[in-house]
Formats: C-alpha cells, structure tokens, sequence
C-alpha cells in the first residue's frame, strides 16, 4: 500500500534489513525515508520531520551509544522507531541525519526570515516514547525559553563540549543560559546549526 508520493522501491539509494520482527525494512530515498512492513509502505520526506530523537537503550544503553533513532513530522504524530537490529544501523543513521539537515534547515530558516518562531523541545525526564519535554524556540529575535528572550547579540558564544555531549550557550558576561546534553534535544543537528547561523563569526566551537 503506496499513494502516489511514495517512491518506488526500486529507486531507493539504500534498504537497510531489519533481523527482528517489525518493520521489515527502511528504504533510504533522496529525500525521504520509507518505513516498510509487508505490503504496506509509509513515506516521510525529511523536509517534514519535525522532531528527531537519538538514544541510547538496552544491555549498550550504559555505555551512552547512540544504538537507536526515531522520528515523526509532529508532536501529535506517532514516533517511528530505527531500532538497532537494523542492518548497518549506524551507516543507516549517518545518512539520515545528513539528508534530514540539509533539506530540513532551508524551510526552517525560510520561517526565521519570514519572522515566525522555530520550536524545538529538549527532553526533562522520561524513557523513549514516554517523553516529558520542554519547549524552547529560536527566532530573527534571538532564543527563546519559557517568558524570556536573549537576542543573538547578547549570546556570544556557543560551546559543543565533544566529551559530555553537550550544547551550551552563554552570554557576553559569560553566564550559561542553556545547557543540555545533545541526545536529549530534539533535532539538535538543526538547532545547532540554526544558532550557529544567527550567531555568525561569534560563534565558537569547544
């Protein structure tokens, strides 16, 4: 079961088999994704994934690896699951996550310019699907959490720490006003380049 959106499989970049139960595989499209179970195949385009989500979970789940990913185009929508018994998971991830910046942050940057906000959400406690997340937003005004506001101009630094995994940014009198582990934002590969975008040449890199 196909509509006429979905690509045929035939043309597909890649099939990544997966050894457990459900789905039975995931195609890699140019821009898209397709989650496939029997006869029955659903299309996502990465220009319209709203969240994604990468963690770690079971016996590895200790070791902080990165062994599963989800996705889905909304908060309201259902979460589809790129478990790691997936064949080539990680080259799988990799090429997913490459696709899903390049053709998702144009429409989000088109959104900036044209003055709307960009929500994202960072997640405050619970386990993969039962997540209890905050809002935070990002706009031509600068980054948005909770009542507050810090236009980019007061935000002269971005820190992407490689050993804790986190994204932190700072103020010009070097005081922290968010911090998080990557994993546990939302689409960070966006919001990071999003900021990196609107802080421009005052951005740095730990």
């Amino acid at each position: 079961m196909t509509d006429s959106k979905t690509p045929q499989a035939s043309v597909a970049l890649a099939v990544f088999n997966h050894t457990g139960s459900t789905p039975d595989c995931f195609e890699l499209h140019e821009h898209g994704i397709v989650c496939r179970q029997g006869d029955v195949r659903i299309y996502t385009a990465f220009a319209d994934i709203q969240d994604l989500f990468l963690f770690a979970s079971g016996p590895d789940a200790g070791a902080g690896l990165i062994n599963h990913f989800a996705y889905r185009t909304g908060s309201a929508q259902p979460w589809t699951l790129v478990p790691a018994e997936v064949g080539e998971f990680n080259k799988l991830m990799d090429a997913f996550r490459a696709r899903y910046v390049a053709q998702r942050l144009p429409v989000l940057e088109e959104k900036i310019a044209d003055g709307a906000r960009v929500a994202f959400r960072y997640v405050q406690s619970g386990d993969f699907p039962d997540l209890q997340t905050q809002e935070l937003a990002l706009s031509a005004e600068g980054l948005h959490i909770g009542g507050a506001t810090w236009p980019y101009e007061s935000l002269k630094r971005i820190d992407l720490n490689q050993w804790a995994e986190t994204i932190s940014l700072q103020d010009e009198d070097g005081k922290t006003v968010f911090s998080c582990l990557a994993a546990n934002v939302l689409s960070s590969d966006l919001f990071v380049n999003l900021v990196y975008d609107q802080l421009g040449r005052t951005a740095e890199y730990a």
